[in-house]
């Protein structure tokens, strides 16, 4: 099993991160850390850890991040999260039974607690991640949502994807777009409580970027065409004014 992490200036993130990750009850294959054209001490931390393989991908954006990582993965499961994610000591043991178990299931969506609020080794508030999903889930009409900091797919899944995916961070959000392009293409997607990881949610909680978010929402599900009519219908109205512009 593959792990991705895309990374941009995240020294002050990225070693609980990756201690969890070389710490786990059964190591992954391989760990990819994606920098992003970091200026701090991000790539020096990840070399530093033993399994560990940075990435150089000098454009921009987690879509170019993620994707660069991979098509660079050698395994046949990737999994994903994000520089500021630890996950529970067992989690790729859990990922690895999960897709054992299930081989009719393409790709696997996971939980979160709160970093900010989950001291130690706990995993706490992680219903505060449940009520987020089932609104957005509700808002955009896509069910169930892989979001980046706890997810995997197989390989065969990401191939037959790829060329829906787009790649411009202004463009879509990265997650919804993943997500229908899996779905458009035939993955099944479960989600599962068993995958269970702390994120830094509070990072997030910003009306600048919360209004993006909610803008590229709207993009993504216009460039599909799948989801809620009411946001694909907002989506194809930026479409229009972005070719008027």
């Amino acid at each position: 099993m593959t792990v991705v992490i895309p990374a941009l200036n995240e020294a002050g993130m990225i070693r609980p991160c990756l201690e969890a990750l070389v710490s786990q009850t059964v190591p992954p294959d391989e760990i990819l850390v994606v920098d992003n054209g970091s200026s701090d001490e991000t790539v020096a931390i990840a070399e530093s850890y033993p399994g560990v393989t940075v990435l150089r991908e000098p454009r921009r954006g987690i879509t170019y991040g993620r994707t660069t990582g991979f098509d660079a993965a050698a395994s046949e499961v990737i999994a994903r999260i994000d520089a500021d994610t630890v996950v529970a000591r067992d989690w790729i043991a859990t990922l690895k039974a999960l897709f054992a178990e299930r081989p009719e299931v393409d790709a696997f969506a996971g939980g979160a607690g709160i970093a900010e609020l989950s001291p130690h080794g706990r995993i706490w508030f992680s219903w505060w991640y449940r009520g987020f999903r089932a609104w957005h889930e509700r808002s955009i009409g896509v069910r169930p949502m892989l979001y980046g900091f706890n997810s995997a797919l197989r390989r065969t899944a990401w191939e037959r994807a790829r060329p829906l995916v787009t790649m411009d961070d202004r463009r879509v959000s990265e997650d919804v777009d993943v997500t229908v392009s899996l779905l458009l293409t035939g993955s099944r997607i479960e989600f599962s409580t068993r995958l269970r990881v702390k994120a830094h949610l509070f990072r997030s909680i910003d009306a600048g970027k919360l209004s993006e978010y909610y803008r590229t929402d709207d993009l993504t599900l216009a460039r599909h065409g799948y989801g809620r009519p009411k946001r694909r219908a907002r989506g194809l109205e930026l479409l229009l004014a972005e070719e008027r512009a």
